[in-house]
């Protein structure tokens, strides 16, 4: 089973949000996707966000100021952990690895994501909703 975490830094206002343009796997270069990565031996997703989110935009958001508010999975194959942090270090995000760090408006998402964040990103600004523990996706 392969275990993962992405996560999208939103600055205070709401209005702008980090995203990387991805280089892989295969299927997702080119296109944008949060923050994230494989969740290392011995390591909670939190953690997991943590590190990820220093490595790939050399930005420190502690574990306490991530939510973590949806659990995407398809039994047998993957896990996904899926977060968000309110900050303005999101303007501070830099690429400092391969991968190319952005700040991108809320409402001027592009048009080539990742589709899932079509409605994650949206989600995690959803005020209405309770994230106490995180919305569960099963895929089949």
């Amino acid at each position: 089973m392969l275990n993962y975490v992405t996560g999208f830094i939103f600055s205070k206002d709401l209005k702008h949000v980090v995203l990387l343009e991805k280089l892989s796997p295969a299927w997702q270069k080119g296109l944008f996707n949060g923050v994230g990565g494989k969740i290392e031996s011995g390591e909670s997703s939190t953690q997991a966000m943590v590190r990820e989110c220093e490595e790939e935009t050399g930005v420190l958001i502690t574990e306490n100021n991530w939510t973590r508010y949806a659990h995407l999975t398809k039994p047998n194959y993957f896990e996904l952990d899926v977060f968000f942090a309110i900050s303005d270090l999101a303007f501070k995000a830099r690429t400092v690895e391969k991968e190319k760090v952005f700040l991108v408006s809320v409402s001027d998402i592009p048009k080539n994501i990742i589709p899932n964040l079509q409605w994650l990103i949206p989600m995690a600004l959803d005020h209405s909703l309770n994230f106490n523990e995180p919305v569960v996706f099963i895929e089949n």
